[in-house]
């Protein structure tokens, strides 16, 4: 339990710092922007409520994917392809900052702990 406490104190360190950099404010921005786009485009389109829009849009960036949800528009369908490419690569930047940060963390601690 406690290694577990000890992980979330390492986990908020990182994210604050991230959030510090440009990098990770532009990613963000990316994120909300096409997140907004989604959810504009499938009301819209696919005639979604708008939170089911955002819903439908979310599961989708996030990679999750249950199903319960999905464009029955031909453009619909193309769009959603494209969306979800776009998704994996936010995701896939944003674990890689967030990873990198939690690396230059653990070597800066291991770095004091040596001295």
């Amino acid at each position: 339990m406690f290694g577990l406490f000890i992980g979330f104190k390492r986990l908020s360190q990182c994210l604050v710092r991230c959030f510090k950099k440009e990098e990770t404010k532009a990613l963000l921005v990316a994120t909300s922007i096409i997140l907004l786009v989604g959810t504009i485009f499938y009301h819209n389109v696919e005639k979604m409520s708008f939170i089911d829009s955002f819903y439908f849009s979310f599961v989708t960036l996030a990679t999750i994917g249950y199903g319960d949800l999905h464009p029955v528009t031909v453009i619909g369908k193309l769009f959603t392809v494209i969306y979800g490419i776009l998704g994996l690569g936010l995701v896939s930047l944003s674990v890689g900052v967030i990873a990198r940060e939690l690396v230059n963390i653990r070597n800066i601690n291991q770095k004091k702990n040596d001295d």
